[in-house]
């Protein structure tokens, strides 16, 4: 069943498979397609009572089947699903409140309580007013282009800006990823991703397929290990970050994943190292995917096949793109993105996309292939000496190093240069290397101008709600 609304993902799977497990709620119970679309409808029909059409229901609270629930419902009801980061600071969370002025406030105890009076209208997951529940009413008249969700970006570049997305944004990108990714019907997805990040839209994916998904609270390495082993986990999605977190564990604990088919990748670049150490220990089908929040998802991917060809130019793309997006790239190098999956608007108002075309703010280039090589972040490439030097480039190379766990490059002012490369390295638990020795590591692979010319060591990086490199709050500590 081809779909246009949210809601209708699910209806669908409670039509094709009732009796197959939708969610498995952190307990362990299992709730039922069926089930879960009557309490997907009745929430629908809860909120619709106390709200507008059009109106924002924010919410903000850990990853749990009751946020499960409200990614459905509330479209469903016409209003609009307001998905705040839990792990900003309150100030933070009053400052977003305040831009979108939601009907209504509603997550856990333990991040609604520090708002106080400031935001009324507070509903807690699990308290008296979340526990009433309403007869299901004839379902809202929605359309495709109607608002659904509204999301921040991860503001690892700066300030998080509002993203608004329609139905139709947001089912065309769970349509690309389940033909782009060759999601499978069936199977249990675990969901490590912040709910409050686009990267909850896996959970539409499977859900379309009628596969099972087991949203986790948060990524620790140890509970992920344990929860794959108990639910039979068959996939999951990790960033980079995670999956060298997963590895180090298994490294102190070996432990066997036999239920595990599956791991998509994205968030961030992967270092060439890291990826071939994941290949190695885990023995699974590797996919990635690149896409961000103005995307509502993925918009290319590189599968398991791509993966075991070994080939280091293959596996520094990011794929091909599917069928309902285009991509080109701008003279100055800028990927640009056009497709009915790109967000409607900024919010309030602001416009996405120039002509049509989303500025992604990356750097890249297409293949001989067609496949999308994503070089840096622009705000990423480094000035140095009049040449442009990718803080990525200079990664991957350090990445190789065995004294060398994770690391971050970034442009500093220096008033030769103009900029001067800067790594930050965490070591690795086997040796640390000295400044000099990684130096010389870089100087032997790259260009001259390439190499950094300040090493810091730290004992971890900065790391945005999603698992990506906070490059921003690296600069700022770095140059005070």
């Amino acid at each position: 069943m081809t779909t246009d609304l949210i809601h209708d993902l699910v209806t669908a799977a409670a039509g094709t498979a009732p009796d197959r497990a939708a969610l498995i709620e952190p307990d362990g119970t299992v709730v039922s397609f069926a089930q879960f679309d009557f309490q997907v409808q009745e929430r629908a029909s809860w909120i619709t009572e106390r709200s507008r059409p059009g109106d924002r229901i924010a919410v903000l609270a850990d990853n749990s089947a009751d946020y499960a629930r409200l990614y459905y419902a509330v479209p469903r009801s016409g209003r609009i699903l307001t998905l705040i980061n839990q792990r900003l600071s309150v100030a933070e969370h009053l400052d977003q409140l305040r831009r979108v002025r939601p009907a209504l406030v509603v997550g856990d105890a333990r991040y609604l309580e520090p708002l106080g009076d400031a935001a009324h209208d507070i509903v807690t997951f699990g308290g008296p007013l979340w526990q009433q529940h309403s007869a299901t009413s004839p379902d809202v008249a929605v359309q495709p282009d109607d608002p659904a969700w509204l999301l921040f970006t991860s503001g690892s570049t700066g300030t998080p800006k509002g993203v608004l997305h329609s139905h139709r944004s947001v089912t065309t990108a769970v349509r690309g990823t389940v033909a782009g990714r060759s999601v499978r019907p069936g199977g249990v997805y675990l969901l490590p991703f912040p709910m409050c990040h686009i990267a909850g839209y896996n959970m539409l994916v499977h859900h379309s397929v009628a596969a099972t998904v087991l949203p986790v609270p948060a990524f620790r390495p140890e509970f992920f290990v344990a929860a794959v082993n108990a639910h039979g986990v068959t996939s999951c999605s990790l960033a980079p970050t995670m999956l060298h977190s997963l590895l180090e564990h298994l490294q102190d604990a070996p432990t066997e994943l036999p239920t595990l088919r599956d791991i998509s990748y994205g968030s961030a670049a992967i270092p060439a190292a890291l990826l071939r150490r994941a290949v190695d220990r885990l023995g699974v089908a590797f996919h990635q995917g690149y896409g961000m929040t103005e995307t509502g998802g993925n918009i290319t991917f590189l599968g398991p096949t791509e993966h075991l060809s070994g080939d280091p130019e293959v596996l520094r793309s990011a794929g091909h793109p599917h069928d309902e997006v285009c991509i080109r790239i701008a003279s100055d190098g800028e990927i640009l993105v056009r497709g009915a999956q790109v967000a409607a608007r900024y919010w309030p108002d602001g416009p996405v996309t120039i002509d049509g075309w989303l500025h992604t703010g990356d750097a890249g280039y297409l293949d001989d292939c067609g496949r999308l090589v994503v070089t840096d972040r622009l705000k990423d490439i480094i000035i140095t000496g009049g040449e442009n030097v990718s803080s990525r480039e200079v990664e991957d190379v350090l990445s190789l190093h065995p004294g060398v766990a994770q690391t971050a490059v970034i442009g500093v002012p220096d008033e030769y240069w103009g900029e001067a490369v800067c790594a930050v390295v965490v070591p690795s638990a086997a040796s640390h290397p000295s400044a000099d020795e990684l130096i010389a590591h870089v100087r032997a692979h790259l260009a001259g101008f390439k190499r950094p010319r300040r090493v810091l060591f730290v004992d971890e990086l900065p790391l945005t709600s999603n698992g990506k490199i906070a490059k921003s709050v690296l600069r700022e500590a770095v140059q005070r």
